[in-house]
């Protein structure tokens, strides 16, 4: 035989023995080398916060290491587009939150689809969403907003991120209150609020990972919370509801994701060890202190979840007529 025609066999054999491994023995081997949880947001955020107490967790667990990359920019859709494209391998995962599904509301032209280029691993937990102002301000309800508007033709000035969750909550908002807003556009959540700490802008929707602190030690007030009901981390905050604006009843979720067409063993082997790690009393702990309610979902679930989110939010920008390019 011709050494070309034998390497030619060599390979194809090969690849045919690769297909052959029971999906048992291929999750079995995982991981065999460092994972990487994509964040598409600057560091120092909520998310960012959530992926490195998991990496943590899941790299003991794992018996590798489990890198955190912040791929910040557009909205969260740059992150979130290396995802998608990453090899089906199980290797690189991304903490998903709201912008999975508002993006899609925003932007027309994505390089993924927010559901079908995507396996869900798991959600990781909710958060309210609340209205926050610096100590300085005089904002510390919807009452004295609504006292205060006639002052401020321009409107209330928040931050917002270009196409984040955080813009399309803060259009709900208008919407439902009846109030103006200014969007004051920044790359991510802890600029907002430094601005807001420091008086540059008035307001800014985040949730108790990102701004909690700052309202325990008295550098924030609290307006309003979004939900049903008032928020254990927060008991003195009303919610938006009590103070006569309906319809806020939306939550910041946090979730793993993986590029569809991973192994359907490998994809359960990552299932099974995030249940672990949310299992854990550090974990566990931790996400009570940043606020965060741990909520199961099942695969089918999740996957579900998704598909209904993304209608809200397209309803929600179709209403508000907003739309980024």
């Amino acid at each position: 035989m011709p050494p070309s025609r034998l390497i030619a066999f060599v390979a194809v054999a090969a690849a045919n023995s690769l297909c052959l491994i029971p999906s048992s023995a291929l999750a079995q081997d995982f991981p065999q080398k460092p994972i990487t949880i994509v964040v598409p947001y600057t560091a120092g955020g909520s998310s960012d916060a959530v992926a490195r107490l998991l990496g943590k967790q899941l790299s003991e667990q794992m018996g590798q290491p489990v890198l955190v990359d912040n791929k910040a920019g557009a909205g969260a859709t740059i992150g979130t587009g290396l995802v998608a494209k990453a090899p089906a391998d199980g290797y690189t995962v991304l903490l998903a939150d709201n912008a999975q599904t508002t993006a899609p509301a925003l932007y027309s032209q994505l390089s993924y689809d927010a559901v079908t280029s995507f396996r869900s691993i798991g959600m990781i937990g909710v958060a309210p969403a609340i209205l926050f102002s610096g100590k300085q301000s005089n904002l510390r309800s919807i009452k004295d907003m609504a006292a205060t508007q006639g002052t401020r033709p321009g409107g209330f000035t928040i931050g917002v991120g270009a196409g984040s969750p955080s813009h399309l909550i803060s259009s709900l908002f208008q919407m439902k209150s009846k109030l103006k807003l200014q969007m004051v556009p920044y790359k991510g959540a802890s600029q907002a609020a430094t601005d807001v700490l420091g008086g540059q802008i008035d307001l800014i929707f985040t949730n108790p990972a990102s701004a909690g602190q700052h309202v325990k030690s008295g550098l924030m007030n609290a307006i309003g919370v979004s939900g049903t009901q008032r928020h254990p981390a927060f008991p003195d905050v009303a919610t938006f509801q009590e103070q006569g604006v309906e319809g806020m009843n939306v939550s910041y979720w946090f979730a793993l994701l993986m590029p569809a067409g991973v192994p359907d063993a490998v994809a359960q082997k990552w299932e099974k060890e995030l249940a672990t790690a949310l299992a854990s009393a550090s974990v566990s702990r931790t996400l009570i202190e940043l606020g965060i309610t741990k909520l199961n979902m099942s695969t089918a679930q999740m996957q579900r979840f998704l598909t209904e989110d993304k209608a809200t939010w397209a309803n929600v920008s179709k209403s508000s007529g907003m739309k980024l390019e």
